[in-house]
């Protein structure tokens, strides 16, 4: 029995909308800030890039300037959304500003994400700050491979 033709151009208009649909603008990311984005001076940060499955690398930068951190490491969070973290172990002033994301996925970079504005703060030995892990590269955005973006 042969399939139906009806059904049959059915199936490949379907298939075409989708090859089409991917062509489109690709979603924009998010950006976020591990515990918040006002971090107490010397304290750790974490920044997040999350946009969808198939992401090959996350771009961090920093606004109005041509620096920036690339992330290959990029973790798959569930069946539509991926993640890239970019870690600063100890903040200070120069790490204050406006951040936001970019991502590469194949064949193209996405558009950028809002900015993010991370604010550092003096400590005055409060003690609801939270726990500092030991520093190993002060300053630094931190992230696997990449261009190099110096924090500090």
């Amino acid at each position: 029995m042969s399939p139906h033709p009806t059904a049959l151009l059915g199936l490949v208009l379907c298939l075409a909308q989708t090859i089409h649909a991917q062509e489109g603008p690709l979603p924009r990311p998010s950006i976020s800030a591990e515990p918040g984005t006002v971090i107490p001076l010397g304290r750790p940060v974490t920044l997040q890039c999350r946009g969808p499955v198939g992401v090959y690398a996350f771009r961090l930068e920093r606004e109005d300037r041509f620096e920036y951190k690339d992330n290959y490491n990029v973790f798959r969070l569930g069946p539509f959304e991926s993640e890239a973290r970019f870690r600063i172990d100890s903040v200070s002033e120069a790490n204050a500003g406006l951040y936001r994301c970019i991502y590469y996925k194949t064949p193209r970079w996405s558009e950028h994400s809002d900015y993010l504005d991370l604010v550092v703060k003096e400590t005055s030995g409060d003690t609801d700050s939270p726990v500092t892990e030991p520093d190993s590269s002060a300053g630094t955005v931190t992230g696997t491979e990449g261009s190099g973006f110096d924090a500090s």
